[in-house]
């Protein structure tokens, strides 16, 4: 059997990007089964507890399934999602499953993160996926990679404010500057999910970053796609740095030099993003 990858969550947010380039670039090599919760064309119908028979043989999983937002008893569901996403995996035959994580569950910090640095959320969400992170180190079955994912353009909540056509206001920090990001837009963030789950499941680590070559800052993305905004005085609460160390990513996949670039990041959530 040639490469097949499963795609869990396929009709969220980045789900949906990815199949819009993965149709249009097809990965070589590899056949992708889309699975929802929902009846939608081109997808398997699948509830959670299923058989997951419907699925047939599958290589590779990546668990994009998740929950957002919520109070503590909603956003538990990211542990009972991930473990079902084992559950499937097992049963289809696949060694690996990659499990979309957050760069919410590091401790906060204005350096870039690294996976080895401390893990204390600071909001409900990180400390969500931080216990699914661990739940899935404690389960049995194929092994795991937690994506710790930062932005992906056209799919977080500034570009909500964009497509819903919102005034948007940035915090302005002393370094005159808005808030600094580790994005990636969704044709480099398909692209390394199609190289990973390629790579053999023995050389892949527990835990991995997953972000552009370099952070980018809001402000200069909205410029680079032309889209208005005003500004604020950054509140003392506020956080001006949200990065990602990706020196792991790196030495595993290629990234394009480009990909930390505002005007390429911009272009990708342009042709890429919300229709």
């Amino acid at each position: 059997m040639g490469e097949r990858l499963l795609i869990l969550g396929a009709t969220g947010r980045v789900g949906q990007m990815l199949r819009r380039y993965w149709t249009a670039r097809p990965p070589q090599s590899m056949d992708l089964v889309y699975q929802s919760r929902r009846l939608a064309e081109g997808h398997v119908h699948y509830q959670l507890g299923d058989d997951p028979a419907c699925f047939g043989p599958v290589t590779r999983v990546l668990s994009l399934w998740g929950v957002t937002s919520g109070d503590a008893a909603a956003l538990s569901a990211n542990t009972t999602l991930a473990l079902e996403a084992q559950r499937i995996a097992a049963a289809c035959g696949a060694d690996h499953v990659l499990h979309a994580s957050s760069i919410a569950i590091y401790t906060p910090s204005e350096k870039p993160h690294c996976e080895t640095d401390p893990s204390t959320p600071a909001n409900a969400y990180g400390m969500a996926k931080l216990a699914m992170e661990q739940a899935l180190a404690a389960a049995t079955g194929p092994q795991t990679t937690a994506l710790r994912i930062g932005s992906v353009a056209g799919a977080e909540s500034l570009a909500a404010a964009v497509h819903c056509g919102r005034e948007i206001t940035l915090d302005r920090f002393g370094s005159g500057h808005g808030p600094h990001r580790s994005y990636i837009g969704p044709a480099d963030l398909a692209e390394v999910l199609a190289a990973l789950s390629r790579l053999p499941a023995a050389t892949l680590p527990a835990a991995l970053n997953i972000g552009a070559t370099h952070p980018t800052r809001m402000d200069q993305l909205l410029i680079a796609g032309g889209w208005p905004f005003g500004w604020r005085d950054a509140p003392d609460t506020a956080r001006e740095c949200a990065t990602l160390d990706t020196t792991l990513l790196q030495s595993l996949v290629s990234l394009p030099d480009l990909s930390g670039n505002p005007a390429e990041i911009a272009a990708q959530w342009q042709r890429w993003g919300p229709q």
